[in-house]
């Protein structure tokens, strides 16, 4: 297998796995969903420097070329 190859395939494990926990966060109402989480992470400073973080590193990484 290709370098390429796995990557592709660990994003898509990555991708259902997501989808799979977002499911389960819908369904039963003791987990938070992403946007829960997310929406908790950037109360605090250090949550807000790391969704900033995330988010320059996915625009780098899959915006910028």
């Amino acid at each position: 297998m290709s370098g390429g190859t796995v990557t592709v395939l660990g994003l898509v494990v990555l991708a259902v796995g997501g989808a799979a926990l977002e499911l389960t966060a819908h369904r039963r109402s003791d987990r938070p969903s992403a946007g829960q989480a997310i929406g908790a992470a950037m109360r605090t400073t250090p949550g807000r420097v790391a969704v900033l973080a995330v988010w320059l590193w996915l625009g780098i990484h899959f915006l910028a070329r």
